[in-house]
């Protein structure tokens, strides 16, 4: 019977533990240039030179490969062990991203490791870099050495390398914008999330801003601390003409609603004018027997809100209708004196010199009544090579298995 070796830790080929004793030193190293260099981020890098930087890393990953796989540093990057240590610690970083809100946090320590944006943190990125690593010597191993029982592996793990790249080199030439716009006024100052002036290749005029909202809800609140009432989990109703409610001991009906009103004494009736808010007249009762009956309303930017008090408890109230539908009739004007007429609806965008138009948000202190559209303009001149990469891994996945699946035998010590 033959004993085996012993592996010494450090002795070559290197396995698991040093790879994850490497990556964790990575992250340590990332974490320490957050906390000394928190105000550098990691990919502002822009357009020309991220393609720079893109073709010079591929370029020292065919070199690496063809010239010095032999050395134990560019042996170790291509085998598996690297590989599992690296997705493992990437897995790990993406977690944290999920149980952790990537957002501006009040917790010293989140802010001091850059724990709120894990995808720009230089922890993640060294780690991702080891795994970029792994994937594109492997990939470009089986590019030279290529067979036609490896397009599969091939498509899959190039076209993985080129969705990562281009997402974390891209990013740098990546604008979000918003613009402000007026009717009847043309704008073409925007603004970046900096709040930073932006000025646009073109200008939008605001031709009309439409608001289609739901009916106003009804709900009962303690007027004292202002808190709604639940009802058996439910604390709004839908206000519509005719209805009845049973809210608790009482019952409640809305006899008459109006979706534009003016007050008028202790009444309201129909109006058609900037501001008028809705109003409803109802009903309270309690074991069939009237409580109080009166009109309440929410109010608007012109008109005071009306509740209706029930008793020292509780008074019934209306609270503002929320929006529907909300979108804008604007015209795109070019340098070249062309005009484009477009409608833009939530989650509708129309797409303009590499630009995907948002409608985005309006003035909600007016409401319906805004003549205000605020649109978001977004440019990612990077994105289709991220669809490419993805098209490439779903081709990949096709072929090995219809294809491939029975023809492929990966070596033990790469990356599968």
């Amino acid at each position: 019977m033959t004993k085996q070796k012993q592996h010494n830790l450090w002795e070559t080929p290197w396995g698991y533990v040093e790879s994850f004793i490497i990556g964790i030193g990575l992250m340590i190293a990332g974490f320490a240039i957050e906390i000394s260099a928190s105000s550098i981020s990691a990919l502002t890098i822009k357009f020309p030179y991220n393609l720079i930087i893109l073709l010079s890393y591929c370029a020292l990953l065919f070199v690496a490969y063809k010239w010095f796989s032999n050395v134990q540093l560019i042996r170790w990057l291509s085998k598996v062990p690297a590989a599992i240590s690296s997705i493992t610690l990437v897995t790990i970083m993406v977690l944290i991203m999920g149980i952790i809100p990537q957002a501006p946090s009040d917790n010293n320590f989140v802010n001091l490791l850059g724990l709120n944006h894990i995808t720009t943190n230089w922890a993640f990125l060294l780690i991702l870099l080891v795994f970029l690593t792994n994937l594109g010597l492997v990939t470009i191993k089986r590019l030279l050495q290529f067979k036609a029982s490896n397009l599969g592996f091939i498509l899959n793990h190039l076209g993985l390398f080129i969705a990562l790249t281009a997402g974390l080199l891209g990013s740098g030439d990546l604008q979000r914008l918003t613009i402000e716009t007026r009717e009847s006024q043309p704008s073409w100052i925007a603004l970046d999330e900096h709040n930073h002036q932006v000025e646009l290749p073109f200008a939008f005029y605001l031709n009309d801003f439409e608001i289609e909202n739901y009916a106003p809800k009804l709900a009962l609140v303690d007027n004292e601390t202002g808190k709604l009432h639940f009802n058996e989990g439910k604390n709004l109703y839908l206000i519509e003409k005719g209805n009845s409610y049973e809210f608790g001991d009482f019952q409640i009906e809305v006899k008459d609603y109006l979706e534009s009103s003016g007050r008028i004494g202790d009444k309201y009736a129909a109006v058609n004018e900037i501001g008028s808010p809705p109003a409803a007249l109802v009903v309270v009762s309690q074991q069939n027997k009237t409580l109080v009956e009166g009109w309440i309303s929410c109010g608007s930017f012109r008109a005071q809100p009306q509740s209706l008090k029930i008793n020292d408890q509780i008074s019934l109230v209306m609270t503002i209708p929320e929006a529907k539908k909300f979108s804008s009739d604007v015209s795109i004007l070019t340098k070249e004196g062309e005009k484009i007429n477009t409608l833009l609806e939530v989650n509708k965008p129309y797409k303009h010199e590499g630009w995907k138009i948002y409608q985005f948000s309006y003035d909600d202190t007016l409401g319906k009544w805004s003549n205000i559209s605020i649109l978001e303009l977004v440019k990612d001149p990077w994105l289709p090579y991220i669809y490419i990469g993805i098209f490439m891994m779903i081709g990949g996945a096709i072929y090995m298995f219809w294809i491939g699946n029975k023809k492929l035998k990966p070596d033990n010590d790469e990356l599968d």
